[in-house]
């Protein structure tokens, strides 16, 4: 009957129940169809239904104008609401044995199933609007359940529901596809099995926070315009977030993707997804993971997460800062074609690599740096960066590179600074492009088997204008390379080749220190069996540590004693950089054996009675002429012979500054011709 039969039957809504409840409660062999019916409440609270038939509890097409309230009831057949209109439903702590359909049905006022328990078969929603919230905290349903294209009005809470595995299901168990939630959504501490949220669309916060998923976990397409929280979300299995877009800030601060081998190719798929707002994966642990195509249009946090297999970046845009400090790839990552419009921050990370997926563990590939790149503090085994366009400086300080660094190709613009100050790097190469260079700093660093090459074989020659070695351990590093710039740059290694461009150093570039420098590149040198390189450094390593020596002569704060000592130091290195440039310059010491008899010579014949020897003197004005021509050239053969201790007794010293000088000569002899020998040795080894 109609309501309005009803009333003209003088026929209550009590009697319309109580003859419902009977019809349910009868164990006859009928079926129990309510098929479009208007009934105005149904009130099952603690009900029993169960019937020898299996025939389902059908109220399709029904109006349940003030709902049903079904608390702790017991359903053994199916209950069958679909395309019915239902004030609301109440049941909590209710069990459906055989499943629950609702299809296309609207839901007026409050759903509440709170602690309901279904079994049997299938749950479905399809297509059903729920006009005010919905209260499903933890449920327990172990059969498929269905919300595909269903609309949620109100607030919905799954809180602590459990959906649990089917043994038979091969696609999801539980299904969101195309619903629409109005309203908060809350899937807090909720467990899921296989489960699709595909191409939902969420207008208000969502969270699922401290949620598991012992299956794949699918949000393809879907849509959340407000805050999104995932935090602590822990996924046994997959779980993609491909297409999707975040117009809020989204929350993944401890998730945990182990990912499976069966059901996606990536375990965390972030593929062609759009953040619109802030978002953080901090402290986060992620199996394979492909983010091919995102883009973060605000900042985005990964500090101290772990990428426990390989983690692809490609196409990737960030346009705020990207922060991956301290974060730890454990397999190959690549960031190719990715572009890094604000600062990008990898320090303290660790790219261990290990799986052999690209040839280095970490990849750079035609990426571009607009802001400053920060790799200092990094632990690395091997890094690569091809084609990449570096806009601002970039930081390695404090970076450990184990095996290979490579810079090939790269695009420098307005003379970036690279800083490598405490680096190490082990081997690899480093090339200039065809134009634009950029200025490396190894102040401190330890540099290995590292080619320095250049993009146009001819700017070889220049390469060494734009980088800086102070205070740097050469372990390996070939010189050889670089014989014909540094003879052409006087051997300079501590500084830019060009003091408009010369960036501030991280350490003050004390004599001492730079003296360190040279003495440690001699060292390399040598172990290289470079033995111009090294002489050439030697040199440098002498000039500078007289410099030193000065430095501590004129400190007022020395010691008196310091001070001398210091400062006879700096006579000695000066004699010995002017007289033979420190053995390595023969031309000098050969010049010097030469020019001394000479000049003693001089003083003997012009310099008065107090340097006179038996070859007699001259005065200045009797120097052109037979007589001090003569004069002049017995002196020579005295100094010469003096000097040379094979003096015969024919000339001798007179005047008492001649005796000394004579003495002198023979001194200067020992000592020269040591140093003679000594260059003529160093010589001929290079």
């Amino acid at each position: 009957m109609t309501p309005e039969e009803r009333r003209h039957h003088d026929i209550t809504p009590q009697d319309i129940h109580a003859t419902l409840l009977s019809e349910l409660e009868a164990e006859a062999n009928d079926k129990k169809e309510f098929i479009g019916a208007h009934i105005p409440y149904l009130d099952l609270d603690y009900i029993d239904v169960e019937t020898d038939n299996q025939y389902p509890l059908d109220f399709r097409h029904t109006t349940i104008k003030n709902g049903i309230s079904a608390a702790h009831a017991r359903f053994e057949e199916r209950v069958d609401l679909r395309n019915s209109t239902v004030g609301g439903l109440h049941a909590p702590n209710c069990e459906f044995e055989d499943g629950l359909l609702a299809s296309k049905a609207v839901f007026t006022d409050v759903v509440t199933l709170s602690e309901t328990v279904f079994n049997g078969d299938t749950v479905d929603f399809t297509d059903t609007t729920f006009e005010q919230s919905l209260v499903c905290e933890e449920i327990t349903v172990a059969v498929d359940l269905f919300f595909e294209h269903a609309e949620f009005n109100g607030r919905v809470s799954f809180d602590g529901a459990w959906f649990a595995e089917q043994a038979s299901t091969i696609d999801d168990n539980t299904i969101f596809n195309h619903a629409i939630f109005h309203d908060i959504a809350s899937f807090k501490h909720t467990s899921f099995y296989y489960t699709a949220f595909q191409d939902v669309t969420f207008y208000d916060m969502t969270t699922f926070e401290q949620a598991t998923a012992n299956g794949t976990i699918r949000l393809n397409g879907s849509t959340f315009h407000a805050a999104a929280d995932f935090d602590e979300l822990h996924c046994e299995e997959d779980i993609s977030f491909g297409d999707v877009v975040f117009h809020g800030k989204a929350f993944f601060r401890g998730v945990s993707v182990i990912g499976g081998a069966d059901v996606l190719a990536d375990d965390f798929s972030l593929a062609n997804t759009r953040f619109n707002a802030e978002t953080t994966f901090e402290r986060g642990t992620f199996g394979f993971t492909n983010a091919e195509d995102a883009k973060f249009n605000a900042c985005v946090n990964f500090e101290r997460s772990t990428f426990s297999d390989d983690a692809d970046f490609v196409n990737t845009t960030f346009a705020d800062t990207a922060d991956f400090d301290e974060v730890i790839f454990d397999g190959d990552v690549a960031f190719t074609n990715t572009t890094f419009d604000a600062d990008a921050v990898f320090r303290g990370a660790e790219f261990n690599g290990g799986t052999n997926y690209i040839e280095s563990d970490a990849v750079f590939n035609n990426v571009t740096f607009t802001q400053k790149a920060d790799f200092s503090d990094t632990d690395i085994v091997s890094i690569e960066f091809n084609r990449t366009e570096f806009q601002s400086d970039v930081d390695f300080t404090d970076a450990e590179i184990t095996e290979t660094f490579i810079i090939e190709n790269p695009v420098f613009v307005d003379d970036p600074y690279l800083d490598f100050t405490d680096a190490t790097i082990e081997e690899g190469t480093i090339m200039q492009p065809d134009r634009g260079w950029g200025h490396f700093d190894f102040t401190q660093a330890t540099v290995g088997d590292v080619l320095l090459t250049a993009a146009d074989q001819v700017d070889r020659r220049e390469l060494l204008d734009y980088f800086r070695f102070c205070d740097t351990t050469f372990d390996t590093f070939d010189f050889s390379q670089h014989l014909e710039y540094l003879d052409r740059n006087n051997w300079v290694l501590h500084t830019f080749a060009h003091p408009e461009t010369e960036f501030t150093p991280a350490l003050e570039l004390t004599p001492a220190r730079i003296e360190k420098t040279y003495l440690k590149a001699k060292s390399s040198a040598s172990a290289q069996s470079n033995i111009k390189a090294a002489g050439e450094f030697r040199v440098k390593r002498q000039q500078y540590a007289r410099r030193k020596f000065t430095q501590i002569a004129a400190d007022s704060a020395e010691p008196i004693r310091t001070r001398i000592r210091n400062g006879l130091r700096t006579a000695e290195n000066l004699f010995l950089e002017f007289s033979c440039g420190y053995g390595l310059r023969l031309y000098r010491i050969t010049t010097v054996f030469i020019l001394v008899p000479l000049i003693a010579a001089i003083l003997f014949t012009f310099a008065g009675p107090l340097f006179e020897t038996s070859a007699g003197q001259a005065s200045l004005s009797q120097a052109l002429n037979a007589t001090g021509t003569r004069t002049l050239l017995l002196n020579v053969y005295f100094s010469y012979i003096t000097f040379l201790t094979i003096g015969y007794g024919g000339i001798g010293p007179l005047g008492l500054g001649a005796r000394f000088l004579a003495a002198i000569l023979v001194y200067l002899n020992v000592i020269l011709a040591g140093l003679f020998i000594y260059s003529l040795i160093k010589r001929s080894e290079i």
